[in-house]
């Protein structure tokens, strides 16, 4: 250390310690700790946490209080966004990123450098592959860890935003991304792409998700970086090939997660909420009955995944003798006919016309076998009052016909994906507006496209938010055609309709690139809600 560094170094006070405190309890490691206190004006060695954690620092004092946590975190946000604190949670909201980065000397520089959850690249070049052979290195190893940054247009060596000379990146579609990447890794990781400015600087970000059923694997050989059959893992500061310590905690926690799959099947079992079929005799046993399937059609059961199941097809599924009926007159209320489908459409229309849905977990599991990725979700996760935690389980042990959105609902559950998306231009005035209370009484088909993008340019809720809903009802009744500019509206009118929804239903929760990726996300911060009153109905004007 050299002495002008001595000299700038500061001690922590006695209120600080107990903010580190009471920090570490929410799980939070060291050197995430270590990120809050630590500036480029008043430097804070990191060996100072470390020292609270075991006791051998700040012994006596006390961990600070939830208010004051609270308190204190609210301030960071405040200081570290820009000036202003985003109510998203993504983790390629432009205010996380900026707050990964402090100004030295009017440059931005990140603040704990290269670590296993950050990368940096001083250009961007997709193709030749080739080209981004480094990066899809780095990216399996993000996956096979814990997820991470990597950035575009950071030097490598001094860490300084120097932002990305040409527009190569921002023009890039993340399809075409995600296509280089499914040719290289199997299974492929999931990324999300974003632009950030920094003091004039454009910089690119990928944000990798750790994999949910690593390992990730190259599947071929690309350039000299990526090796067929080599698994990478991130290490501090660099990605390689994975070590056999790292490769066993891998297969551990697979391993684990299948006996707790089977345990939660074999539990099922017990308590009563599922049957088992004994394949010799036919007959099919639970807790309060049981039903024979006839012999003779035992031997050609085809069992059919869930969601992929179509009379079309010709085979008949079962053959049952008798009737199958509930044992009592109170379970008899509950059984009833579908005779409807859950349609996209009425996953939007019953949100936005705040209309009560007798099995909100089936509106809620529809979404995993349907194109469209935008569904409002959150007013049926209210509606269904199960825990979160149980609801994503539960989602991920289906088998979807679309597995891609299976996977686009569970990120958005996990509040890893938002519907929020800033615009320009004439969008951006009718959101100002809309945060003014000045919402618009008609629509017409020509202004359907920048009220959505404003409703989608929310960072908060405003003062009447069902007047807002029956805006975006009125806005769809003028997109029902068939043309391209109807389905272009519709599209959009979802997205900020899964906008609205994040903002009156789902939870607030800290940023997740702040928490131990192992631990669940607890919510530090609190928002209070708004009340609303019964808004006027809005109707369509003719065009």
């Amino acid at each position: 250390m050299t002495s002008t560094k001595r000299k700038r170094e500061q001690k922590l006070s006695q209120e600080e310690m107990g903010l580190i405190k009471a920090l570490l309890a929410t799980g939070l490691k060291n050197d995430e700790v270590h990120f809050f206190f630590n500036r480029a004006d008043r430097l804070i060695s990191s060996g100072r946490i470390a020292q609270i954690r075991k006791g051998s620092l700040g012994a006596s004092v006390p961990p600070a209080t939830k208010a004051e946590l609270d308190t204190f975190i609210e301030g960071w946000r405040a200081k570290n966004s820009l000036g202003k604190v985003s109510t998203t949670t993504s983790p390629t909201d432009a205010a996380v990123i900026a707050a990964l980065f402090e100004s030295v000397e009017g440059a931005w520089k990140l603040r704990i450098g290269e670590t296993n959850r950050t990368e940096c690249k001083k250009n961007f070049r997709l193709k030749p592959e080739e080209r981004f052979s480094d990066a899809i290195r780095t990216i399996a190893g993000f996956a096979n860890n814990k997820g991470g940054y990597l950035f575009f247009g950071v030097d490598n060596k001094t860490m300084i935003a120097d932002g990305l000379s040409e527009a190569w990146f921002a023009d890039t579609d993340p399809a075409e991304i995600n296509r280089t990447l499914i040719s290289a890794l199997d299974p492929v990781p999931h990324i999300t792409k974003a632009v950030v400015d920094l003091g004039g600087r454009s910089v690119g970000v990928l944000h990798v998700e750790p994999h949910e059923h690593p390992p990730v694997m190259a599947v071929k050989n690309v350039g000299q970086e990526i090796k067929e059959g080599t698994i990478y893992f991130r290490y501090e500061g660099e990605s390689r090939p994975i070590k056999p310590g790292e490769l066993r905690q891998i297969i551990a926690r697979r391993e684990q997660q299948a006996v707790a799959e089977f345990t939660r099947r074999m539990n099922q079992v017990a308590v009563g909420s599922a049957a088992t079929i004994d394949l010799e005799t036919g007959k099919v046993t639970g807790k309060n009955g049981a039903f024979v399937i006839d012999r003779e059609l035992l031997p050609s059961i085809q069992f059919i995944r869930e969601g992929e199941f179509t009379e079309l097809k010709g085979a008949p599924a079962l053959r049952l003798i008798g009737d199958v009926e509930p044992v009592s007159e109170a379970e008899r209320e509950f059984v009833k006919v579908i005779r409807e489908n859950v349609t996209p459409d009425a996953v939007l229309r019953n949100f936005l016309s705040s209309t009560p849905v007798e099995d909100p977990l089936q509106y809620i599991h529809a979404q995993a076998h349907f194109q469209r990725k935008w569904l409002p979700i959150w007013y049926y996760v209210s509606a269904s009052k199960a825990p979160l935690s149980e609801l994503i389980a539960e989602l991920k042990a289906r088998v979807a016909s679309r597995p891609s959105s299976l996977d686009a609902v569970v990120r958005r559950l996990r509040q890893t994906e938002t519907a929020h998306r800033m615009h320009s231009g004439q969008p951006n005035a009718i959101r100002d507006a809309l945060v003014a209370g000045q919402i618009p009484d008609t629509v017409t088909a020509s202004t359907v496209m920048h009220i959505a993008n404003g409703v989608m340019s929310l960072s908060e809720k405003v003062a009447d938010m069902d007047k807002l809903k029956e805006l975006m009802l009125a806005c769809l009744a003028l997109s029902n055609g068939e043309d391209g500019p109807s389905r272009a509206r519709r599209s959009t009118i979802y997205r900020a309709a899964c906008r609205l929804d994040e903002l009156l239903h789902a939870p607030v929760k800290m940023p997740a690139f702040l928490l131990n990726a192992s631990r669940p996300a607890r919510a530090l911060p609190s928002e209070s809600s708004l009340q609303m009153s019964a808004p006027p109905a809005v109707k369509p004007a003719k065009d």
